[in-house]
């Protein structure tokens, strides 16, 4: 590898003005819930979430307790004693599960999301004093969440304030990104061996001969939400989840590209092939991949921003520059400003990824800044997933939606694996929001005529108990005898992706033929 004999590019994310072919499930007793019994919202949550997954192992489920964890910044010595050692600590235990075992953990909200820097505390909110951190060489701001990926490395170790001189300093290249590879699937005996990665230019960590695999990493995914009912949606739109190609659209929102270099190609080292956090330029590689596999796909470079005024389909994978779109007067300002996406029509397992440098920072009751869209807002309107930034990330660094994508829509892997093989380093600024062992069937269901819910190209007395029973909400049993067919689509006459008593008169009008 050629990367680090290049030369480095920055550039800060402020905006200034058919079946998948493979499936495979995170097995239950690999994953590790974690959550604050300081919190009673955090018990019921986690109720709910092991709920939906009830093979998760009693032993599986570690409790924390601590009041300093229902802060939404801890610092460094802190995420070490109230969070990285405790979960070491349990699974250094003796019995299941060992620490090869775990190969995903879930964060139960509320649950700390950001870590601090250690000697420049906010930093990382800061775009220009975290872009002298990081050209310093001690940038250690980060996810709890990323932190957490490398949970068995010393990461901190000789951390004192200088230049590289820990490996928590700046950012790690993601052996899993680019990955289409189950998790599991790799050899995990020595998770707990130290890895001596290389420093590269002052400002990176290379794998080069260390031998971190992924198999020395965990999928980190918390269910969060700005409250408790917000997380529980999002949740339960995770499960038993169908997505209807036929009735979603992807949308890829850039600025104009001719008038600014495009921020979704943006290289860390030069030249850009050699880069290992580089995946190419995303937008357009995502349009080509997804429309080669039969995906309705709005890529849009021009002046204006998408609004929900000009795009009213059902939006399965939202790509967007979102408040950067007007980055250098190359584009029009989000009409809505940092709620740009309320108005838009999310299904079930919609994902957000914008390229925005603090779309993650809104929960555990912190706010926004510089006006852009959040991780949170989005799960508020009805969306399921989303990657965010907790920090400023630099836009080389932000995760690619070609690699997703493909993994989550294409490839059937599980939402976790699908996040985490689109972020291109570790011990970083990401955090993966919504149910990482949620896995999407795609079909390809037009549902017309609306209200033929069977199938066989009729509106008639053979669709009315079925009708009824998506009314219902028995949506598990219909997919039991019709496992092709969208229902909520073909019996949804309003347009708003449910099927509820406001669309019986849609459905009567369709079954007397008026």
């Amino acid at each position: 590898m050629r990367a680090h004999h290049g030369t480095l590019g920055l550039a800060i994310l402020l905006a200034f003005a058919s079946l998948p072919a493979a499936r495979a499930d995170i097995p239950a007793n690999r994953v590790l819930v974690v959550y604050n019994l300081a919190s009673p919202d955090a018990i019921a949550l986690k109720d709910d979430y092991l709920a939906a997954h009830p093979d998760i192992p009693p032993e599986n489920v570690l409790a924390l307790n601590s009041v300093s964890l229902l802060a939404a910044d801890l610092p460094y010595p802190f995420f070490v004693s109230l969070v990285r050692n405790p979960i070491r600590n349990y699974l250094l235990q003796p019995g299941p599960p060992e620490p090869a075992d775990i190969v995903a953990l879930v964060l139960i909200r509320p649950f700390p999301h950001r870590v601090q820097d250690t000697n420049a505390v906010t930093s990382g909110d800061s775009p220009s004093t975290a872009l002298g951190q990081f050209f310093n060489g001690d940038a250690n701001y980060c996810s709890v969440d990323s932190e957490l990926t490398l949970l068995w490395q010393d990461l901190d170790s000789g951390e004192a304030g200088g230049t590289m001189d820990s490996r928590s300093d700046n950012v790690i290249a993601n052996p899993y990104f680019k990955s289409s590879d189950a998790i599991d699937s790799y050899v995990r005996t020595n998770i707990t061996v130290q890895r001596t990665l290389t420093n590269v230019q002052n400002v990176a960590w290379l794998l080069d001969n260390s031998g971190l695999t992924p198999g020395d990493m965990l999928i980190v995914g918390r269910i969060d939400g700005s409250t408790l009912d917000d997380a529980r949606a999002a949740l339960q739109r995770a499960q038993d989840l169908y997505v209807n190609r036929a009735a979603s659209i992807v949308v890829l929102d850039s600025y104009d590209t001719n008038l600014r270099p495009p921020l979704d190609d943006d290289s860390f080292f030069s030249p850009a092939e050699d880069d290992p956090f580089w995946g190419g330029p995303d937008y357009d590689d995502t349009d080509f991949a997804m429309s080669m596999a039969g995906w309705m796909v709005r890529r849009d470079q021009s002046f204006t921003f998408v609004s929900p005024a000009l795009e009213q389909r059902p939006i399965i994978a939202y790509a967007s520059y979102g408040g950067n779109h007007s980055l250098g007067g190359a584009g029009q300002p989000p009409p809505g400003g940092a709620l740009y996406m309320l108005g838009f029509r999310f299904p079930p397992g919609a994902i957000f990824n914008t390229i925005e440098s603090y779309n993650g920072r809104a929960f555990n009751l912190l706010g926004t800044m510089f006006n852009q869209g959040q991780v949170s807002s989005f799960i508020a309107a009805g969306g399921t997933f989303g990657i965010g930034h907790v920090w400023e990330p630099f836009s080389p660094l932000v995760s690619d939606n070609e690699f997703m994508l493909k993994n989550f829509l294409l490839t059937g892997r599980t939402w976790g694996e699908s996040a985490w093989s689109s972020i291109p380093g570790l011990s970083w600024q990401q955090i993966v929001v919504g149910d990482p062992m949620a896995r999407a069937t795609v079909i390809y269901d037009p549902g017309l005529p609306r209200g033929d819910m069977n199938g066989d190209g009729l509106v008639n007395g053979d669709d009315v108990q079925l009708f009824q029973l998506v009314l219902a909400g028995r949506i598990a049993a219909f997919r039991a005898n019709y496992p092709a067919i969208d229902p909520v689509f073909r019996g949804d006459f309003t347009g708003d992706y449910r099927v509820d008593a406001n669309d019986i008169p849609g459905f009567l009008a369709a079954l007397l033929g008026l």
